[in-house]
């Protein structure tokens, strides 16, 4: 009663006034009203809630279709720049999703234009590009607004959408050929165990950010670098990694690229552990894959689409000659076996970590569930009685023992 009685109190003064917008109307009488024209009970009749209301939803398609359209010509811009180059320049077979009318989809969308990826494969060197954006919700305002909100004032709910970015992955398949006519290699598997490990250069800015979003840069050690601008450091799991990737492609244009990327780009990492850290030997062993990883903010204009080209370039051409290095063999390769032999070390030692943390889990969870089985039986046994019967008889018996301790002392 008390719960209705408030609610009633509290919107007393908004019934009050929505019954006051049509006091004139509402009063005139039964009879009148009947003789009245249709016209005229609209002229009397006070429109103002439920033109109000009108305003709300066309507000709300407006900023709907505002929010849409916005998402929809940036991811437009992004793919189709993305997708000439690695159609028209990288060559690769595959670009993009097919319809099912046969049409090329430049992307698949999900949660109203904010989660868009796209894919291609076909070419040698590379099993496949994958493009990952992810977009405010510009058509829902008031959601992006709270999950700000809720980021700021409750860190540990925040979300990983409360942020625009763009992350493509490119993923080796250890297969060279260098001409038409070429002899396709048979020991991909055996190139690809050459690449199985991390260096990464990394943003200054977003350098603390990226290591506690991604398992793979927890692993490794943050080193300055002469050869790339001050604006970056290289981050790999052991410093003699820190020159791979400008072993492999030329050092001005790397510096080059990097220097005009550095309001956009976050990191480019060459890696084969997961981004997030795996909880059993299951999921380490299923989400362990060889590739690179370039993240950045969202390109918003075509200089920026044509940096990002470039670094999608700069990792093929880097992934190209490493290839072409082991299946040739006409040069030393920088990896050396030596190194293998430490980066192998690494994750045996991360797995076993993994492994230890998954038993002492699973163990604290058996305890916890003989626990509850032990409060659920005598739960059991107090609603039959036989409860009091036992904590009797351990009574009795702990009476005994201490009458015994004395008959002995005396």
């Amino acid at each position: 009663m008390n719960n209705s009685t408030n609610s009633t109190t509290v919107f007393a003064p908004f019934f009050k006034f929505m019954n006051s917008l049509n006091a004139n109307y509402t009063s005139i009488p039964y009879e009148e009203k009947l003789e009245l024209s249709v016209l005229q009970r609209v002229r009397l009749y006070n429109w103002s809630f439920e033109l109000f209301f009108i305003g709300v939803i066309v507000f709300i398609t407006v900023i709907y279709k505002f929010g849409t359209t916005a998402n929809v010509n940036r991811a437009d811009k992004l793919f189709d720049s993305v997708h000439t180059l690695l159609r028209d320049e990288l060559k690769f077979a595959r670009v993009g999703f097919t319809a099912a009318a046969g049409e090329t989809r430049l992307y698949m969308d999900q949660h109203m234009h904010t989660w868009l990826t796209s894919f291609s494969t076909g070419r040698s060197c590379i099993e496949g590009v994958n493009v990952n954006l992810h977009l405010f919700p510009r058509n829902n305002p008031l959601s992006m607004f709270l999950e700000n909100v809720m980021g700021w004032y409750f860190p540990i709910l925040a979300l990983d959408t409360d942020t625009e970015f763009c992350e493509i992955e490119v993923k080796p398949n250890g297969v060279y050929v260098g001409s038409e006519n070429a002899n396709v290699n048979s020991n991909s598997n055996e190139i690809l165990n050459n690449f199985k490990f991390i260096t990464s250069i990394v943003n200054k800015r977003v350098m603390n950010q990226s290591r506690h979003d991604n398992y793979y840069l927890a692993l490794t050690h943050t080193i300055e670098g002469d050869d790339i601008p001050n604006e970056y450091v290289y981050m790999s799991e052991m410093n003699q990694l820190n020159g791979f990737i400008t072993t492999y492609c030329k050092k001005d244009v790397l510096a080059n690229l990097l220097r005009q990327s550095v309001d956009f780009l976050e990191f480019i990492s060459f890696t084969d552990i997961p981004a997030d850290k795996p909880t059993n030997a299951s999921i380490w062993n299923a989400s362990k894959k060889v590739r690179c990883v370039i993240r950045t903010h969202v390109p918003t204009n075509d200089k920026q689409r044509l940096l990002l080209n470039q670094l999608i370039s700069l990792v093929v051409e880097i992934y190209d000659n490493f290839t072409r290095t082991l299946v040739q063999k006409n040069e030393q390769s920088f990896i050396t076996g030596d190194m293998l032999k430490k980066t192998n070390n690494l994750r045996t030692s991360e797995l076993a970590k993994i492994t230890k943390i998954a038993k002492e889990a699973a163990l604290e969870k058996e305890k916890e569930e003989k626990k509850e089985i032990e409060k659920e039986k005598r739960r059991n046994l107090k609603k039959t009685g036989e409860q009091d019967r036992i904590d009797q008889k351990m009574k009795e018996k702990r009476e005994r023992r201490q009458r015994n301790k004395q008959k002995v002392r005396m």
